[in-house]
């Protein structure tokens, strides 16, 4: 767990101060995970709360250094050139989402917040830079942001029709050992990545359950919410996600990609290597995100 605070950036007047007060009565937060996304060859993961990360099988022998973050615009930096629609947020909510989730993470160059919902397990955003994804906890007992990042991402790129940049979640708040603070909130598990224009649905399988996600601006995010008593299983698996075009043909699953490996068309540059590595001779193409 990495105990270094963020380095400050310019936020609302006060709102600094506050995220990093928080911050250091929350960094023995109740325990998460967060697996490696599925999409790329170059994967960083990290939470600001306490954190256990799991690389998939596939996944193990594929991890370099991320790339570097750069600074910019939000129409320099962001991979759509048309800036996302987020109902119900006011426009100085959404500034305030896109400056504290990066903030906590650490991450820099402008994000932009491509969807944000709310269940009973609290507020969530699915935000991206040029080459990062950002699944971030909002308004949190302990702290107003709390973002985990896959990070080096060819973001303009999809491995088929979707890709999971995501798959995390949260234990119980009432799981033994767990702070008081976070007493009555829920347990979670929750996926996210983009989508290409032919999908229409998205289904999210784990724990016996199967639930819709939002899909929304090229990305999707489903999320299945346990109860407060919730506990991470030893035996964890990731599930499945699956997605479908507008009259219900089957796109993909995530289970595909396993032993599959894509390539950029023209220049042929690995942006997912499967399980069994990657010759990008027998690649298939990748889709254009956006």
């Amino acid at each position: 767990m990495n105990r270094t605070l963020p380095p400050a950036r310019d936020l609302p007047p006060g709102r600094q101060a506050e995220i990093r007060a928080q911050l250091e009565r929350a960094v023995t937060a109740r325990r998460a995970f967060r697996y490696a996304p599925l999409i790329t060859a170059t994967v960083a993961v990290v939470a600001v709360v306490a954190a256990v990360a799991f690389l998939a099988p596939w996944q193990r022998n594929n991890t370099v250094a991320p790339a570097q973050s750069t600074t910019g615009t939000a129409s320099a930096t962001t991979p759509a050139q048309t800036r996302p629609v987020i109902p119900g947020l006011s426009p100085q909510r959404v500034v305030e989402i896109e400056e504290g989730c990066p903030t906590v993470a650490g991450v820099q160059g402008q994000a932009t917040l491509y969807q944000y919902v709310e269940d009973e397990a609290g507020k969530f955003g699915l935000l991206y830079t040029r080459d990062t994804a950002l699944d971030c906890t909002i308004d949190g007992p302990a702290m107003p942001f709390n973002s985990g990042l896959a990070a080096g991402l060819a973001l303009d790129w999809l491995p088929g029709h979707f890709s999971v940049d995501h798959n995390s979640g949260m234990a119980g708040g009432d799981v033994p050992g767990n702070k008081s603070v976070y007493r009555g909130q829920h347990g979670w598990r929750a996926v996210s990545g983009r989508v290409s224009p032919e999908v229409a649905r998205v289904t999210y399988t784990n724990d016996g359950r199967t639930v819709e996600a939002t899909v929304a601006n090229g990305t999707y995010v489903a999320r299945i919410v346990h109860p407060t008593t919730w506990a991470i299983p030893e035996d964890d698996t990731m599930g499945e996600i699956r997605a479908y075009d507008s009259v219900g043909r089957q796109l993909g699953s995530s289970n595909d990609l396993n032993g599959r490996c894509f390539v950029t068309p023209e220049d042929r540059k690995v942006i997912h290597s499967g399980s069994n590595g990657a010759d990008p001779a027998t690649c298939a193409p990748a889709t254009r995100w956006r």
